[in-house]
C-alpha cells in the first residue's frame, strides 16, 4: 500500500503496524535459519584479508545436506527446476532415512520434500491433533511423550516413551490411517528435518508405508503373545510398532545401544545374551582367587566402563568355547551351561596394588525366533548380540504394560527371570569351570609323568625262518 497525503492517522498507524509485523517475521526467519545458513559456501571476493579468514576458518559439518540443497528444499516444489530435482535426487537418495525406498520413489520424494529446522524445545507434532505432514530426522534428537488418563489416580499422566534419532521417520501413522496424532514429539536439541505434506504422502509414499504396516500386522498374528488381543488393539499396536534388522555380531541392546523403553520380539534369526562379569583377582594363601564385584559395591565403574565397550567390540563373540555350545532359554538351570569368551578377558590395574580387575564376557543363553526380551527381566551388565542376521519387532513398553491382558507380560517377565541365571549363578559356574580346567590339566600332567614305554615283543614275534638264517640264540634276542 503506497502512502498518500490524504491518509488518516488510523490508516498511517495500521500501515506502520503492518511494516513492523513483516520486519518481525523476517527477523524470526533469519534467527531460525542461522543454524544452516552458515553452511552456505561463501565465494572469494576482492577483500584479501576476508578471503584468508574464510579459507583458514575451520569448517564444522552440521548436516548431511549442503546449504545449496537446503535452499532448494525450502523453495515451493512448483518452482524447482529439473536440474535442481536431479541434484536433490542424488543427495537425499543416499540419506539413511531414504535408503530403504526404491529409486523411483526416491526420485518422487526429491521433487516434493521440504527442509524444516526447529530449535530445542519446539513441538513438532502434538497428540490428538489432526495430521498434515510426516517427517524424517536429519540431525538432532526428539522426545516422544504420550498423555493418557489414569483411571486409578483420576488424573492425566504424561509418559516419556522414547527418543528419536537421526534417520528416524515419524508422523506417517496418522496420515496412513486418517487418525489424530497418537503422541507428542518435541525437539530436545536443534533438529533438521525433511517434511512431506499429506497430499504428497498419499501420492508417493502411502502404498510403500502401507505394505510395511501390513507386514508388521502379519508378524504380530504369528506371535502367541498377542493372540488374546482384540483386532482393534492389534491394529493400534501395529501402528506404533516397527521392525529393525541387525547384522551378525551387532549389538542389539545394551551398553547404551538400542531402545531401552521398547520391548524386542525376535521374528528372524537368533541372539546371544552376554553377561559382563567384573572380577577382583588377588593372591590368597598362594592361590589365585576371584571375587565378584557387585552392583552396590563401593567401586567406581564409570572410569572403567569407558574401556569395556572397546574390549567387547574388539573380540565380540569370537572367543573360545570353554564350557558348552548353544543353550536355549526354557531348559532346566542344570543345563544352563555357559560359553566364556576368553579372548574378551582384559586385565586392568586399579589404584590399589592389592588386586587387579578382570573383565569376562559370558554367554548366558541363546534367544531364537519367537523370544522376547527387555520386558523387565534383570539386564544390568548384560547385552544382547545378534548371533545371525536378525530381525526384531519393536513395541513401546508403555503400550505393552497398558495392554496386559491375562497378566501375560508379568508371566513372561517371571519366566525370563527364572530361567536366565543371575550374575551370582554365572560367577559360581565360572569358578567351577576354572576348577575343572585346573583339575583336567593336573590329571593329564600326572598321567603323562607316570607313563612307561611298554614293550611286549618277544622272540616268538620274529619269524622262524629269520631266526634260523641269522642263527640267533633266543636267549640273547632282546627287544
Amino acid at each position: 500500500m503506497a502512502p498518500t497525503h490524504g491518509d488518516t492517522p488510523q490508516e498511517k498507524f495500521a500501515r506502520k503496524c503492518t511494516h513492523l509485523r513483516k520486519l518481525r517475521v523476517i527477523i524470526k526467519l533469519i534467527m531460525a535459519n542461522l543454524f544452516w545458513l552458515a553452511d552456505i559456501d561463501e565465494k572469494l571476493g576482492d577483500n584479501v584479508m576476508k578471503n584468508i579468514q574464510m579459507l583458514t576458518r575451520k569448517k564444522v559439518k552440521k548436516s548431511a545436506l549442503t546449504g545449496q540443497e537446503k535452499a532448494i528444499l525450502c523453495k515451493p516444489k512448483e518452482e524447482r527446476t529439473e536440474e535442481e530435482k536431479a541434484l536433490l535426487s542424488r543427495s537425499i537418495g543416499g540419506l539413511k532415512c531414504f535408503k530403504k525406498y526404491p529409486p523411483e520413489v526416491k526420485a518422487q520424494l526429491a521433487a516434493c520434500t521440504y527442509y524444516v529446522f526447529y530449535n530445542a524445545g519446539r513441538v513438532i507434532v502434538k497428540q490428538d491433533h489432526p495430521p498434515s505432514a510426516m517427517y524424517f530426522i536429519l540431525s538432532g534428537e526428539a522426545a516422544v511423550s504420550v498423555r493418557h488418563y489414569d483411571k486409578v489416580l483420576k488424573e492425566w499422566i504424561t509418559i516419556e516413551s522414547g527418543t528419536l534419532y537421526p534417520g528416524t521417520m515419524f508422523g506417517e501413522v496418522a496420515l496412513l490411517h486418517g487418525v489424530v496424532r497418537l503422541a507428542t514429539i518435541s525437539t530436545t536439541t536443534p533438529c533438521e528435518l525433511l517434511m512431506i505434506k499429506k497430499e504428497d504422502f498419499d501420492r508417493v509414499l502411502k502404498a510403500t508405508v502401507l505394505k510395511s504396516w501390513e507386514a508388521i500386522s502379519k508378524t504380530m498374528n504369528n506371535l502367541s503373545y498377542f493372540k488374546n488381543w482384540d483386532n482393534l488393539t492389534k491394529r493400534e499396536c501395529a501402528i506404533i510398532a516397527r521392525t529393525k534388522s541387525y547384522a551378525t555380531a551387532e549389538t542389539v541392546l545394551g551398553d547404551d545401544i538400542g531402545l531401552p523403553k521398547w520391548v524386542y520380539f525376535i521374528t528372524k534369526g537368533s541372539c546371544h545374551i552376554i553377561e559382563h562379569l567384573m572380577l577382583k583377582v588377588y593372591e590368597w594363601r598362594g592361590l589365585k582367587t576371584y571375587s565378584l564385584i557387585l552392583y552396590d559395591e563401593d567401586f567406581d565403574e564409570d572410569e572403567d566402563d569407558r574401556t569395556v565397550s572397546q574390549i567387547f567390540d574388539k573380540y565380540n563373540i569370537g572367543g573360545k568355547e570353554t564350557l558348552a555350545d548353544k543353550k536355549h532359554v526354557g531348559k532346566k538351570k542344570s543345563d544352563e551351561l555357559m560359553l566364556s569368551l576368553e579372548k574378551g578377558e582384559s586385565k586392568h590395574q586399579k589404584g590399589s596394588k592389592d588386586f587387579t580387575l578382570e573383565h569376562h564376557f559370558i554367554k548366558v543363553c541363546d534367544l531364537g525366533v519367537g523370544a522376547c526380551f527387555n520386558i523387565g527381566e534383570p539386564s544390568r551388565r548384560r547385552r544382547v548380540v545378534a548371533k545371525t542376521p536378525t530381525t526384531v519387532l519393536l513395541v513401546p513398553k508403555y503400550w505393552v504394560r497398558r495392554n496386559n491382558k491375562d497378566n501375560i507380560w508379568n508371566r513372561v517377565q517371571q519366566f525370563l527371570t527364572k530361567h536366565i541365571p543371575t550374575s551370582e549363578e554365572i560367577f559360581k559356574n565360572f569358578l567351577e569351570a576354572k576348577k575343572f580346567k585346573k583339575y583336567s590339566k593336573s590329571l593329564i600332567r600326572d598321567l603323562l609323568s607316570e607313563r612307561r614305554v611298554a614293550n611286549e615283543n618277544s622272540i616268538h614275534n620274529v619269524p622262524y625262518s629269520i631266526r634260523l638264517k641269522q642263527g640267533v640264540d633266543a636267549d640273547y634276542l632282546k627287544f
